[in-house]
């Protein structure tokens, strides 16, 4: 039936020929023409060939996919084929290059055919009976799981199907031991009673439905739960089990073990204490015992003015040396004012020295043209003059007081949002710098996700990414975005292709979690002392922006109001 409805519409040749038989016989249709059977030369067995899909229906023809994604449907088929007839010998041609080529040779070699030796090694082969339920093949071991369904295969009494109720029960059986969006492995053959299954509720023949739901699910359930379980009863249904790829030396597993510990231990070492009680954290209003801070109020408003005598800026000085050029002037009028002199003295100034006084002036001037300068470039970054600073708490929260309110600021929450937006928005440009790998990743696909990821291609190159095809279904990434040359390219692919599915975002969600992670490294860390310049750049990016969020959703600033503060005090009530 389905042979003569592709006949219908396209043109289908058949060689064929049996072992017994000396030579073959060919036939031929063009689109539902068929021609007479005559002799053909052949090798025993058949072979199908069929051009020009839908050429006679060309309104059939635009609802095709492209050529790739066909071509990856059939591909897909034609593998499940092989696994469902493991006696069959099976070779299939794309534009007349061998794909794929099975020998006949039983369930493991048809396993090998498809999936490959790597994938053979990375299963238990099982075969048991339950509830009356034939249930053998393989399945994947705990740690070898796929990042879609692509990779499940259901086979009931010889034919490929697609059940539910099966394919709930391997995904339970595995869900103590699969990570987030990961699927298990199977190839499963059930030899399950003729008058247990329906196989005509679907035109297609590709589902099945079940008298008995619960018989197959537990029967299925059992048996993968007990081998992956380790109990007794897995000796006698684990036919073979292969040994693992690529498994790590004791040695690899114990130095791993010593750096990750060590990375831990790093990680949860406390800010050092430099001294012990109270300390200045910053201005006078503000003092710091332990992990505790405490804010002087009444000072608060005097603390931007008070200074202390080891650390003068140009600022203080100007301001300084023009309260003597103002006493200065007033001594010329006043040459009896003894407590003006006696100030200039103290300062080393005298007087009655015009040159001195030439000296004073000339000092001013230069002090007036550099803080001109540095008032304009205050301005060009931006810095926001209605937000005091007050001083830094704990080395970590920047305290800054506008318009009766006060702003407490996580210097590490800042930075990394400020870094993380820098680094999105470079992602997102169309200059970006690729960096090469070492050795080059190689990704090994199924003809499914391979359709897929053609559709990908030009979208992976915007990002960054330089893939070259790599012969069958693999492909080689020889570059990647600079941005995160660290990623685990593994996580990332089994990301993009989980459920033959990427979100069309401009910034994939693995990749946008990267740059989080690359902005929190650089950002600047909690227990760091900031310096006024590094506090005056950090505030005049964030622009008084303080609504903003870290990457991971922690807040930047918290606003304390003048009337919480009042009613701390009970001011008010």
């Amino acid at each position: 039936e389905a042979l003569a409805s592709i006949a219908s519409v396209a043109k289908v040749t058949i060689v064929s020929k049996p072992v017994a038989q000396e030579f073959g016989a060919k036939i031929y249709s063009d689109g539902g023409n068929v021609f007479p059977v005559e002799d053909a030369p052949s090798k025993d067995g058949t072979k199908i060939t069929v051009d020009s899909l839908f050429f006679n229906t060309p309104v059939r023809a635009k609802f095709l996919k492209s050529t790739r994604a066909e071509e990856g449907d059939i591909t897909d088929i034609v593998g499940r084929l092989v696994l469902a007839n493991p006696y069959i010998s099976f070779k299939y041609f794309i534009d007349d290059k061998l794909v794929l080529q099975s020998y006949g040779g039983g369930e493991e070699e048809a396993l090998l055919a498809v999936y490959g030796a790597n994938t053979l090694k990375n299963c238990f082969e099982i075969e048991t009976e339950k509830n009356g339920v034939g249930v053998r093949g393989y399945i994947g071991r705990h740690n070898f799981t796929k990042a879609n369904r692509t990779y499940q295969t259901l086979i009931i009494n010889g034919r490929y199907v697609i059940n539910s109720t099966v394919s709930v029960a391997v995904q339970n059986a595995y869900q103590a031991y699969l990570m987030k969006r990961q699927y298990p492995f199977f190839v499963l053959y059930l030899n399950v009673p003729c008058g247990e299954v329906d196989v005509n509720v679907h035109p297609n023949k590709t589902d099945v439905r079940f008298t008995n739901n619960q018989i197959i699910y537990s029967a299925v359930y059992s048996v993968v739960s007990k081998v992956l379980d380790g109990s007794n009863e897995a000796l006698e249904i684990v036919k073979n089990c292969y040994p693992l790829v690529d498994a790590p030396s004791c040695e690899q597993a114990e130095t791993e073990a010593v750096e990750n510990k060590a990375e831990k231990e790093e990680k949860q070492k406390p800010i050092k204490e430099e001294s012990q009680g109270y300390k200045k954290a910053g201005p006078k209003a503000v003092y710091e015992n332990g992990s505790n801070f405490y804010l002087s109020f009444t000072s608060v408003m005097d603390s931007a003015s008070e200074k202390t005598e080891e650390k003068k800026t140009e600022v203080d000085i100007f301001a300084e040396n023009k309260k003597f050029i103002e006493e200065l002037e007033r001594k010329k009028s006043l040459e009896a004012d003894n407590t003006a002199e006696e100030k200039f003295e103290q300062k080393g100034i005298n007087l009655n020295s015009e040159k001195k006084q030439n000296e004073i002036f000339a000092f001013v001037e230069s002090k007036k043209e550099n803080l001109s300068a540095n008032n304009s470039k205050q301005q060009d970054m931006g810095v926001r003059e209605d937000f005091v600073y007050v001083g830094q708490a704990m080395k970590t929260y920047l305290i800054f007081e506008r318009g009766g309110d006060l702003y407490f600021i996580d210097q590490h929450a800042a930075h990394e949002r400020l870094l993380f937006d820098a680094l999105y928005e470079k992602t997102l440009s169309g200059n970006k710098a690729s960096q090469q790998l070492l050795v080059p990743y190689v990704l090994n696909l199924n003809s499914a996700e391979r359709a897929y990821f053609e559709t990908r291609l030009d979208y992976l190159a915007e990002l960054g990414f330089v893939i070259d095809e790599f012969g069958g279904d693999s492909y080689k990434i020889t570059e990647v975005p600079l941005e995160i040359a660290d990623l685990r390219l593994g996580a990332f692919f089994d990301e993009m292709l989980a459920d033959n599915s990427l979100k069309h975002e401009k910034v994939p969600e693995i990749i946008r979690e990267k740059l989080c992670q690359r902005a929190c490294k650089a950002a600047i860390k909690a227990g760091y002392d900031m310096s006024r310049a590094e506090i005056d750049a950090l505030m005049a990016k964030i622009n008084g922006n303080m609504g903003l969020k870290c990457p991971h959703g922690r807040p930047v600033a918290v606003k304390i109001t003048g009337t919480e503060i009042e009613k701390w005090f009970k001011r008010i009530v």
